[in-house]
């Protein structure tokens, strides 16, 4: 498809909450009440199309990705995703915010109060409210949670839980006076407080000590409810030479091939590639069917689509090992990750300095063990509340614990942040002293890069021996 006719098929598609502004014959503008965006086309070797969606309320990327204009069907999908995930976006405002108490009666009022004030100061906020038994279901879609006397003393596990969104308890006197005034300007004071908070994100230190002098593409790719990420860097000789992200709605093997195609092929123009290294989940969408991952044969297809050794493993495995490699305290090394949303996570073990993945890599796949236990979880569309979330992830790791036996456990599991809670639960079916170490962990990028770089290394080491070996046998 020719880039000319593709801004012409966008420009013509219907603008229904949002307008396109061409800006010139290869860059559109987006516009619309809560986001902006844009498309533009690159010229290089084959034509580039870089789209990009940016909430007007926390100023970060919702929808970001590169691909080569090749396939129409699929340049025309790319664009109808990033119109969807825009409209999922319409009702988030400005600022979205969410009162919640015992039974929703009372803040639904000091809602509407706000609400009014809001609209007299011109501020673009919306306020709504919900009994606290149901705030874990649908905190996550608002900016900020604000937390009623009467339940003040969960705060503290409203904020691990809500850990990107700003969580405030409402003074006592604001809300018994219903002081829309004073608690606007809270919410003003905290949410600018918040934005100023940074994360540094440190390179593992291991990577000092990697001995690798190939160049190594990586991509961990990580899914959550609406969320996909895909993390992609370049490592040479051990040294991080660029890393980027992609933020999508819904998995996709396309979105892997768009990175081959786009990313791998700028780098490769600069730097010695050697091989490719990538870590998904356990299923990914082809061409809108979700399909169970079959690594081995995944991996064939990569590398005859790109023209380099490619090697694919679980992304669950791939963080446990990120982990082992950086730390030197524990030998058996175990990770959980309960993706937000879900109500089956996944497992990856390190044993001993060796990865344990098992046959076909389906080693720490939960399904099976809980679809005939609990089957309405595996077809039902809620959310699961923490509670459920709580009793699943304990059978999982009463289980694990059971088989492995590990040091320790990251545990990777947004509604159940409290680690000396699941330890409570986990005393009722094995002895204390049996139960290891539980760390809870947000923030698993590093470790997952890093863990896909060294099971690309085992496996790139292990072909170049073959190949010696090989060679060595046909010259003797």
């Amino acid at each position: 498809m020719k880039s000319s006719e593709y801004i012409k098929w966008i420009m013509a598609q219907p603008q229904d909450g949002f307008s396109l502004h061409l800006v010139n014959e290869d860059h559109i503008n987006i516009e619309s009440s809560h986001a902006d965006g844009e498309i533009q086309i690159y010229h290089l070797e084959c034509d580039i199309v870089e789209m990009r969606l940016t909430s007007t309320a926390t100023h970060e990327n919702f929808f970001f990705l590169h691909f080569e204009l090749k396939d129409e069907d699929h340049a025309k999908g790319l664009f109808r995703e990033m119109m969807d995930s825009l409209k999922k976006h319409e009702n988030r405002k400005t600022l979205r915010v969410l009162l919640s108490c015992t039974s929703g009666l009372t803040t639904s009022f000091f809602a509407s109060k706000l609400a009014e004030a809001a609209a007299t100061l011109s501020l673009d906020y919306q306020f709504e409210a919900v009994e606290y038994a149901k705030l874990y279901e649908t905190g996550f879609d608002y900016n900020v949670i604000l937390l009623a006397p009467q339940i003040g003393y969960q705060y503290k596990k409203a904020k691990e839980i809500f850990a990107d969104q700003t969580v405030i308890s409402i003074p006592a006197a604001i809300f018994a006076s219903y002081d829309a005034g004073e608690m606007i300007s809270l919410i003003q004071s905290e949410e600018k407080k918040k934005r100023a908070e940074k994360e540094d994100i440190a390179i593992a230190e291991v990577m000092r000590d990697i001995d690798l002098n190939a160049g190594m593409f990586v991509i961990n790719v990580t899914q959550d409810t609406n969320t996909s990420r895909y993390l992609q860097r370049l490592y040479e000789a051990g040294k991080v030479i660029h890393t980027e992200e992609v933020i999508k709605e819904k998995n996709a093997l396309e979105d892997v091939l768009d990175i081959l195609d786009t990313a791998l092929r700028s780098l490769r123009k600069n730097f010695h590639v050697d091989a490719v290294s990538i870590s998904v989940p356990g299923h990914l969408r082809v061409s809108d069917v979700v399909n169970k991952i079959d690594y081995d044969q995944l991996a064939d297809q990569l590398s005859e689509h790109c023209g380099l050794p490619v090697y694919v493993h679980h992304n669950t495995a791939a963080v446990a090992y990120g982990y082992y490699a950086q730390q030197g305290k524990y030998d058996i090394v175990s990770y959980h990750s309960q993706p937000r949303g879900a109500y089956f996570g996944g497992q990856g073990c390190v044993y001993r300095g060796m990865p344990i993945d098992g046959m076909h890599q389906l080693g720490g796949e939960l399904g099976p063990l809980f679809r005939d236990r609990w089957p309405e979880y595996e077809v039902s569309n809620d959310v699961p509340a923490p509670e459920i979330v709580k009793q699943v992830l304990v059978s999982a790791l009463v289980a694990h614990i059971s088989m492995i036996a590990p040091e320790v456990i990251l545990i990777r599991s947004e509604l159940t942040p409290d680690m000396n809670e699941i330890r409570e639960e986990l005393k009722k079916y094995m002895d204390e002293e049996n139960i290891p170490d539980l760390i809870h962990v947000r923030d698993i990028r590093e470790y997952a890069l890093l863990g896909t770089l060294l099971y690309g290394m085992r496996k790139y080491k292990s072909s170049v021996r073959k190949l010696v070996r090989s060679v060595q046998a046909e010259n003797n």
